[in-house]
């Protein structure tokens, strides 16, 4: 016996890379035995050897195969592409409708003229042998002029609506090519072979990996400076162009890549090194002779051949196995994130945003200043992940709290970020604190033979802060000493005013300050390099 299974997509997950797809649906087996059950109109773009069946039953049933060949249709079987078609042929029809009425309108007109020309020349012999009057003439041509009046203004109207089902037409054409119309409208069959013992209910779940299918972590963070608090929206992008739409489905996002999954060996392999050996070139014909074998494997692993997998199980009871609701689960290395269900994701490959999300934390905020990498003072905003879960690493867009709204403050990226850790962002330069790095002391002793042929080079630098603003600022002076990579030369520090709070190995510098309104401050240091006077040396002012 054989069954037509309708399995709509109920669950997806979604993966960096890929998606597991999961269909379920009920059929009524009528007779004891072996059944096939067909599910057709399946995704090319499925993993073949990832396809799962499971069954439940409400008497003892055997899942015994699952295959898996070619389907063929006159054009591509998703409910979009069917909808746009539709709405396509009925726009058609309308302007083909209204080209016929402005073609009525003009014969109307035809005869119009046609009207006028006879009764003008009727009136005028009328007149002549005294059977009409004035009278009549103006009552003709009145008729005339206001039904060609009435005609005209019919025609703009066809026009206008004409012209605006034109363009509705044409963009429904672009949206239909966007969506894949172009795209092979065969797809592939599944057909579930079972044994039950007695004629039966049976809920039957397919599932399997799609390949053009991802998602990418996305934030937006909204700092409000005045009361020194942090919303984070996390949202995730997910895009798919598997040719089947995902409507109404329970969402998943991993972050998980199955993909990436390998075999690791109890030991290292060996490494060998030895003489470099010039490769022997062959002649043309034996290239020739071993590029033949390499196209004929390659035809014979050509994606439209029928493919076979086959799975066994045992049936269950039909009780239902429901998701626990959590908003992120742990899944080993990977966290999972429920989207929650009625979620729509077509296949149009375009990015869809999905909320995953808000956070609210408070945020100690300052000014780093650094003006070897860039120039101003930046504002740093610094809270910690109270999501409960770590934040995978996307896109961040930085908006500040203003009393007019949200003012954007552009795009970065947020590196991954574990739970309690601390989270930094950056929200722009503040023109109201000035900064100004400078070099104010440069002197080079060249050295002579008594001195032993050593250049003396005395480097100083300021660096100037002013707060212009009407509250006190707290401030992250950062700047560097020169750092010696060689032996012979020397770096010696003359003066630091004021000493950095840190310095680390590198001869990196740290000071935290705080200014008030409309204080200025300096930060000072002198260092001597000493070298080889024959010595060239780069890296110096």
């Amino acid at each position: 016996m054989e069954v037509q299974l309708d399995a709509p997509i109920r669950e997806v997950t979604v993966y960096p890379d890929q998606a597991l797809v999961v269909r379920r649906g009920k059929v009524m087996l009528t007779e004891a035995g072996e059944s096939a059950i067909t599910l057709g109109g399946l995704t090319r773009e499925l993993d073949a050897q990832s396809v799962r069946a499971a069954a439940k039953a409400t008497a003892a049933a055997r899942l015994l195969s699952v295959d898996m060949s070619q389907e063929f249709n006159p054009s591509a079987p998703e409910e979009l592409l069917a909808r746009l078609r539709a709405e396509i042929d009925g726009l058609e029809r309308d302007v083909a409708a209204l080209g016929q009425r402005l073609s009525l309108i003009r014969k109307q007109r035809a005869w119009l003229d046609t009207l006028g020309e006879q009764s003008a020349r009727s009136l005028a012999y009328g007149m002549t042998r005294g059977t009409a009057q004035a009278d009549d003439a103006t009552r003709v041509f009145g008729f005339t002029r206001d039904e060609q009046e009435r005609l005209n203004m019919l025609a703009l109207d066809i026009r206008r609506e004409r012209k605006g089902r034109v363009e509705q037409l044409e963009a429904k054409k672009r949206e239909l090519g966007a969506a894949g119309a172009a795209k092979s409208a065969d797809r592939l069959r599944a057909v579930i072979r079972v044994a039950a013992d007695a004629p039966c209910e049976m809920t039957v779940e397919m599932s399997y990996l799609v390949r053009a299918a991802s998602w990418s972590p996305r934030y937006d963070a909204r700092v409000d400076v005045a009361a020194s608090r942090l919303r984070l929206t996390q949202q995730a992008q997910v895009a798919q162009y598997s040719e089947e739409d995902w409507q109404g489905v329970s969402l998943s996002l991993s972050t998980a890549r199955p993909s990436a999954a390998v075999t690791l060996p109890d030991e290292a392999p060996v490494w060998y090194i030895d003489q470099v050996k010039p490769a022997p070139s062959a002649p043309p014909h034996v290239f020739a002779a071993q590029a033949a074998p390499m196209r004929a494997m390659s035809r014979a692993a050509a994606p439209d051949l029928i493919q076979k997998l086959e799975s066994f199980g045992s049936a269950t009871d039909g009780a239902d196995v429901d998701f626990e609701a959590a908003v992120v689960e742990i899944a080993g290395a990977a966290q999972v994130f429920r989207a929650g269900d009625g979620v729509d994701i077509p296949s149009d490959g375009q990015p869809h945003t999905v909320g995953l999300g808000d956070a609210d934390a408070p945020v100690t905020l300052e000014y780093v200043v650094a003006p070897v990498v860039v120039d101003g003072a930046h504002l740093r905003a610094t809270a910690r992940n109270t999501t409960g879960h770590t934040l995978p690493a996307g896109a961040l867009h930085a908006f500040q709290v203003g009393p007019s709204g949200d003012e954007y403050v552009g795009r970065t990226r947020l590196e991954r970020v574990a739970e309690d850790a601390p989270l930094k962002l950056f929200l722009g330069v503040n023109d109201n604190i000035t900064v100004k790095r400078e070099l104010v002391e440069r002197d080079v002793d060249k050295g002579n033979l008594l001195q032993g042929g050593v250049r003396k080079t005395t480097l100083g630098y300021r660096i100037t802060i002013a707060n212009r603003t009407q509250t006190p600022q707290r401030m992250i002076v950062l700047d560097r000493l020169p750092l010696a990579r060689h032996e012979r030369i020397k770096v010696r520090v003359l003066e630091m005013r004021p000493q950095p709070g840190a310095q680390s190995k590198l001869d990196q510098l740290t000071w935290s300050l705080t200014l008030g309104p409309g204080d200025e401050r300096t930060v000072e240091w002198r260092a001597l390099v000493e070298s080889p006077a024959d010595m060239e040396i780069s890296g110096l002012p």
